[in-house]
Formats: structure tokens, sequence, C-alpha cells
């Protein structure tokens, strides 16, 4: 697929740097814009990360105002990813913490040392109210009700992001990309989890009669997605800017706009885990299949139980409706938009996967 017009991306601040995402973004702006001066920003100590010329860390906390004000005047890069989220199992607390306030910094912090464009890394499940996503485009409207406070924040953290667009004595342009089901080398989430399962000794159970389409998206083919996006927007901002005639149809503008990010290729969700599993050497997953209505029921039942004991649940009503519900997404926008294309098959990234996973085990 032809992309569209693409400008080199002269220098970036990524927020989240050491992170799963923001590593995968470093080493794609290596590959792709070599001459990209980065600078990797992060909570946490960059130690165990290697160095390169290209390559400055720094050490921020969103949560600051003046933390990320001071590393962007610093820096004055063109443009900013910003990647940082705390992981699915934490306190509505902590969500709006970082992503909610920390957004709102970022933003501010941007717009005050004029960057021109910021990407905000979203989630798919901004959309998700329990019921089932089928092939659902950006159309699809954040839930009434959250089902979630992870989502509910992001979806607060995406709205800043997107509202700040055309802002800032440099008219700032945004936008927000939507994975869904991130997984890849580095992962510390999805996959593991999974692995934790072969551990255990629980495939034998599955949840649902698995029928239910879901998405995922290899790690690498986001971090092309992040680049493609502040691409596109820094060739807008040198030639037209952010559009405000409302004359010209918004739909073929990236600023301002969400977009879904996926491999693609939506598969049963089950067979996404057993996949994992045989390489674990686990060919009979899923011979006791619990229809989902009795997995909620004991879900209930145990989240009821963790909570009289006040400990965290392992398994829980959310985990039921996430394993049991179509959750899959229509990326035709990212594409005709940002020329996005999945470089790294579903297969293929599993397989780099497991086998990153598998060198990790024989190092400890």
């Amino acid at each position: 697929m032809a992309r569209p017009n693409e400008t080199p991306i002269p220098s970036a601040v990524i927020i989240g740097g050491c992170g799963f995402l923001g590593t995968a973004i470093t080493h794609a702006l290596l590959s792709k814009h070599p001459s990209c001066k980065i600078t990797a920003a992060d909570i946490r100590s960059p130690s165990t990360h290697p160095s390169h010329p290209n390559i400055t860390y720094a050490t921020v906390d969103i949560t600051s105002l003046s933390s990320i004000t001071t590393l962007l005047e610093t820096t004055r890069p063109a443009v900013v990813f910003h990647t940082a989220s705390p992981v699915h199992g934490l306190g509505r607390e902590i969500y709006f913490k970082v992503n909610v306030d920390g957004t709102r910094n970022v933003v501010t912090a941007c717009q005050t040392a004029g960057v021109k464009v910021l990407v905000y890394t979203s989630s798919a499940g901004v959309v998700y109210d329990g019921s089932a996503l089928v092939n659902v485009d950006e159309r699809h409207p954040f839930p009434a009700v959250p089902y979630d406070a992870y989502n509910e924040s992001k979806a607060i953290g995406e709205t800043t992001a997107l509202a700040a667009n055309n802002t800032g004595a440099t008219r700032m342009l945004t936008t927000a990309l939507r994975p869904a089901g991130i997984f890849g080398p580095g992962d510390r989430q999805l996959v593991p989890g999974f692995i934790t399962v072969v551990k255990n000794n629980q495939t034998r159970f599955q949840l649902g009669d698995n029928t239910n389409m879901f998405d995922f998206t290899y790690i690498d083919n986001l971090a092309v997605a992040h680049l493609l996006a502040a691409s596109v927007l820094l060739h807008q901002h040198a030639t037209t800017g952010a559009t405000t005639d409302k004359t010209v149809d918004q739909r073929r503008h990236v600023d301002g706009t969400a977009m879904f990010i996926t491999n693609g290729q939506p598969v049963y969700f089950w067979d996404f885990a057993k996949a994992i599993w045989c390489h674990y050497g686990v060919y009979n997953a899923g011979s006791v299949v619990l229809p989902a209505t009795l997995a909620y029921g004991v879900a209930a039942v145990a989240e009821a139980v963790s909570w009289c004991l006040r400990r965290e649940p392992g398994f829980t009503r959310f985990r039921v409706k996430f394993s049991c519900s179509h959750r899959y997404f229509d990326i035709r926008k990212a594409k005709e938009l940002l020329g996005y294309e999945a470089e790294v098959s579903l297969s293929e990234g599993l397989r780099r996967c497991i086998e990153w996973f598998r060198a990790e085990g024989e190092k400890k």
C-alpha cells in the first residue's frame, strides 16, 4: 500500500520510553529515522537499556507538571509520544493520577515547549461496555457507564489529548492510537498471563465455547503505527496545519482524531491461547469447557471470597467477560490515513515472542 506523504522525524521525546511500547518505538525510530534525536523519558531507571549516540535517557514524573515541563523545554522535541500508563490490575486512584492528571500535564507542557506533534497511546478498550464489539470503527461511542477504571481513565486522557489539537503557539497537532491486545518480546501482561496458566496446570479449562473473535497487536507493528502518525502529522503541520475550514472533509485528516490499531487478523480467543500453549508442549488444552454464564457466576463468588479475605481476586467477572466477548475492530481508517499495514504477522509475532520468553527463562 502506498503511504501518505511522510516527513522525517528530527527529534522526539518518548514518555514511558523505557517501557514495553516506548522501547519498541525507540528501536523503530533508530531503524526508520536514523538521524532522529531521541529522549527516552521514564520514571524508572534506564540502567538496563543499551546506549546509543542518538538516545538520551531522562527521568521524569508526568504527575508533576514542573517535571515534564522542564524536560520538554530543555529538549524542545518536534514530536512527543505519550505511551506512559500503569498496567492493568491496579486501583482507580493510580489510573486517574497518571492517565488523567498526567496526560493533562503532558498536554500543558507540550503547549508551553512549542511541540509540533503529540501522539497519545490510548486503548481499544475505551469503547468497551461489556457487550460484543464486532468490527467496530471509530464512530463507536464511549460507554455511557464506564466498564472499568482503567479504560475510563484512558478515555479521559484520549479526550484531553485530542481536545488540544491545533492549540499552543505552534498549532500543535494531536492524534490518539487505540491498540488492542498488545503482545511481543518484553510483554509483561498478556502473554505472561497465558504462560502462568501453563505453569499452574490450568490449560484444561476453557471459558465459553470459543466462538468469539479477538484482535491482537504485535508490538513492532504498533510502534510503526506511532511513527507513521507522527510523520504524517509533521507533514500536515508543515503544509496546511490543522484543518479549521468546516467545509473540508475532516475524515481525510489525521489531526484531532483517534484510530484503532491491530494486526488486522482477528482470531478465536482461545485459539490464540492454545497457540501459545503449544509452544510449551500442551496440545490438549480446553478439554473442560465452562459455559460463560457458569464461569461468570463462579467468578462472582471468587470475588466475594477475595473481598472477605482482603486479597486481590485471581478469577474475576471482568476476565470472564474479556475472554468470552467479541472484541475486534475495523482498522481501515489507519490504513487509509497512515498507510498502516501490519509488517509482522500474528503467527510470526507469536514465534518471536515465545522465543524471547524462552531465552529470558534460560537467563534466570
